[in-house]
């Protein structure tokens, strides 16, 4: 289907998902969780990844993550990215799943020491370049997951401080660029309201943001959305001073 990488994700705690076994509590089954990793890595050509938790419950101990990461190793697996809070996986919700459980660097910092042959992502509570800076000191790579889809465009910012890159596209210009996406997939039968509803942060932080999130609250978060009302959205932007500073 033309995917660059298969990852399992083993680290949501939902209700939902342990209901039908997969996420944090395939934790508790390791050798399950290597057959799995096994079996896909010998069916497909592409990598296979795979998104941990570093423990569960009342298991929060780097032995126990650390033969897990091995086993998973032994199984075909070589890209980790490991989310630095346990998982607990009964009495807290998935939000309080996301804030209450203290991070734990330390664990992830030790499972890079051990095992300097694999890749270790850092994932858990990042979103200060100067923060993705001390991680990338004892890590092969830092996730960022929420604060970059409240505030999306602070990819810039590490694109530049991270990355160097000096020719980042304004927020206008991202407009654009997602109208014409938009346009493209809905011709393939893609649900406006399935691409803009992860587009409300794009001008977080900026004057005129609520007027961005007015007008796709009020015509691009239904079911039935339509296409056309999308190409008025660039009028909003480029009213640039007035209600939004396009270009900030």
């Amino acid at each position: 289907m033309g995917y660059d990488e298969i990852n399992i994700n083993l680290g949501c705690p939902s209700k939902k998902v342990q209901k039908n076994m997969f996420g944090a509590c395939l934790m508790r089954e390791p050798d399950l969780v290597s057959e799995c990793i096994n079996s896909m890595v010998n069916s497909c050509k592409i990598p296979v990844t795979a998104k941990t938790r570093i423990g569960f419950d009342d298991t929060e101990e780097f032995e126990y993550l650390n033969n897990f990461i091995i086993k998973m190793k032994d199984a075909g697996c070589s890209t980790f990215i490991l989310h630095a809070r346990k998982a607990i996986l009964t009495g807290m919700t998935p939000k309080q799943n996301l804030n209450i459980p203290e991070l734990n660097y330390p664990m992830v910092y030790k499972v890079k020491e051990e095992n300097s042959d694999l890749e270790i992502i850092i994932n858990g509570g990042i979103s200060k370049i100067e923060d993705i800076k001390k991680h990338l000191n004892y890590c092969d790579g830092v996730m960022i997951g929420r604060s970059i889809y409240q505030n999306p465009y602070s990819l810039v910012e590490i694109e530049r401080k991270i990355f160097g890159t000096k020719d980042n596209p304004s927020r206008e210009q991202v407009a654009e660029k997602l109208l014409e996406y938009l346009d493209k997939e809905v011709k393939l039968g893609t649900k406006v309201n399935h691409i803009m509803r992860h587009t409300v942060g794009l001008y977080h932080g900026q004057v005129g943001s609520k007027e961005w999130k007015r007008y796709l609250s009020d015509n691009m978060m239904a079911r039935d959305s339509d296409f056309q009302k999308a190409k008025h959205i660039m009028a909003i932007v480029q009213n640039n001073g007035k209600t939004i500073q396009a270009n900030t």
